[in-house]
């Protein structure tokens, strides 16, 4: 019987040790960087990264440059106990201010890949060391700047707090109200390193004093989705993904070592030059969305005419190339859509030079008046439409690829054409709506033109995440994408119009899709129109790959809209 114990305690003794075993190796090649934090003392040290400079203010003009602030790291794990040690206050009799940055990690004793640091935050884990450390702080005389969690939005999990945005910024606010409660004068720092896509991690207006980024920070190291500039064009990139908060902003070093007044003066010059991307008037941060559906718009994009017969249908869409829309055919697919009582949505697209090959420099002739005339044609063709235009601008330019010819450029140079663009409209068709229209990508806002020039937001919605699914019950539901993406909306004041989306597979399993579908859209308050791509995809965008079919059958799209209208 003895025996038969020791053989089960060992077994169980074997079997929890290849878990661990297993679990550290599948968690290296998973997380490769976490090798080196495998282990985290409740510790100090001085931090690599220098500030840079300070800008006490949004104004870039207003720097300082290698400001006199000593940085310096504390690290918590769950574990251990913690009483704060002399020396990590020692050695600032000449600094201007503290840059502290607290990290709290999970356990000691478990591969901190499979820690939830951020929801032990919330369970008041580290609250005592937290309480300690700021008695601390509270005893300086010297500006203290804390920094909790940094580079939160950098994909990839170099460490165990990034890529959860909501329950980031619940742990943020927990430590802003905890410090505060303790010392009121430590200024709280959101740290994002600067990499795109930074805004779906702000905690609020009331909880942030500064902000911080980075040029280049380590948790970037590995990373290439993104490309990355050189010094001075990589801190404008930084700096302008922070134009929708008005707060000092502290630069620290990476793979940057030394930053040179020159360069933050032309930085100062530029924005100067461009008010309309970094004038505060321009991006007023709503602290609710919310829009009367009196109105609702029910669009569809239907080349083959499946759904134009709906008669609860009050919008269609066209798209076009600005060379060729009088070979397209555009004017008479206009004047129809006029004729049927509709209002119209038009996709400006920049896709041909007048040669016929992929124009690559379409922006740059959209700014030099190039396409005037082509311009002053198409807005003739739609001068005397009897209803309401949305004019959309070229879509989706915020995904790092290249399907569009207007996609990986220059922020600023996309801004500057669509208000081009959307200026002259004003001149010429005062009834026309402006479209702004993102895919909904990571770093859509980086592209956001200003709220002058925009009246809604376009957001593109389909089922397939991915080319390689072909099962279609793989395909990710409405609401979830729905509720990322008008996240990384919500910055911008303006009201949400989804002018594509579409799901692939058998009919009722489009269906079901659409009438689940019904139900976020029925309760999001900002949503106010919503336009079905009913077709298959450009097949030239899939390559060996059959493009997928989003089309729906009328009575598919009649059940949709009336599950919309329907109570709950």
């Amino acid at each position: 019987m003895k025996h038969s114990f020791r053989r089960f305690l060992t077994t169980i003794f074997l079997v929890g040790l290849f878990s661990l075993i297993a679990a550290f190796i599948w968690g290296r090649q998973k997380y490769p960087n976490y090798a080196r934090k495998f282990v985290v003392s409740n510790s100090w040290s001085d931090s690599e990264e220098r500030a840079l400079a300070l800008l006490p203010t949004a104004d870039w003009s207003d720097c300082q440059i290698q400001p006199k602030l000593v940085h310096r790291k504390v690290q918590f794990n769950q574990t251990e106990d913690y009483e704060v040690p002399g020396s990590l206050f020692e050695g600032l009799e000449t600094a201007e201010g503290l840059v502290l940055t607290l990290e709290c990690w999970g356990s000691k004793y478990w591969p901190v890949y499979r820690s939830n640091p951020l929801g032990w935050v919330k369970e008041g884990i580290y609250d005592d060391k937290i309480a300690q450390l700021t008695a601390g702080l509270s005893q300086l005389k010297i500006p203290v700047y804390l920094r909790f969690n940094p580079h939160m939005e950098v994909p990839g999990r170099f460490y165990p707090w990034q890529e959860y945005p909501s329950i980031y910024i619940k742990a943020y606010r927990y430590i802003h109200q905890l410090v505060k409660g303790i010392d009121p004068e430590v200024q709280m720092v959101w740290a994002p390193a600067g990499y795109p896509g930074l805004e779906e991690y702000y905690p609020g207006n009331d909880y942030v004093d500064a902000v911080s980024i980075n040029l280049i920070s380590s948790s970037e190291s590995e990373l290439t989705v993104y490309p990355k500039g050189e010094g001075y064009n990589e801190l404008y990139r930084r700096l302008h993904r922070l134009r929708f908060f008005d707060h000092p902003c502290l630069v620290l070093s990476g793979d940057l070592e030394d930053l040179e007044r020159a360069e933050m003066q032309e930085l100062a010059n530029y924005q100067k030059l461009n008010p309309a991307l970094y004038n505060r008037q321009y991006f007023n941060y709503p602290e609710e969305k919310s829009f009367a559906k009196d109105s609702f718009f029910y669009g569809v994009y239907d080349p083959d005419k499946k759904l134009i017969a709906l008669p609860a249908l009050n919008a269609e869409h066209l798209f076009t190339d600005i060379t060729s829309f009088m070979e397209d055919g555009i004017p008479r697919e206009i004047e129809s859509i006029g004729a049927r009582g509709r209002d119209l949505i038009l996709s400006l697209e920049l896709h041909n030079d007048s040669n016929g090959a992929r124009e690559e420099r379409g922006l740059e002739k959209m700014l030099n008046g190039t396409y005037d005339p082509c311009i002053d044609l198409l807005f003739a063709q739609m001068d005397s439409f009897p209803n309401r235009i949305f004019l959309r601008f070229p879509q989706e330019m915020e995904i790092p690829i290249f399907r569009y010819p207007w996609q990986s450029k220059d922020p600023k140079l996309y801004i500057d054409a669509y208000r081009y663009f959307m200026s002259y409209a004003d001149s010429v068709l005062p009834q026309t709506y402006k479209v702004w229209g993102p895919a909904g990508d990571r770093g859509s806002l980086e592209w956001y033109p200003g709220t002058d020039q925009v009246d809604f937001i376009s957001i593109a919605i389909y089922g397939l995440p991915d080319k390689g699914i072909t099962d279609p019950t793989k395909q990710e539901r409405f609401g979830q994408i729905y509720k990322r993406k008008s996240w990384r909306m919500r910055q911008a004041p303006e009201p949400i119009f989804i002018t594509e989306f579409g799901v692939k597979g058998p009919e009722d399993y489009q269906k079901a899709w659409l009438l689940e579908a019904a139900n976020t859209i029925r309760d999001a308050p900002e949503l106010v129109g919503i336009n079905y791509f009913n077709m298959h995809d450009v097949p030239q965008a899939w390559g060996d790959i059959a493009p997928p079919d989003w089309s729906v059958d009328l009575e598919t799209y009649r059940a949709f809209i009336k599950a919309i209208e329907s109570e709950p």
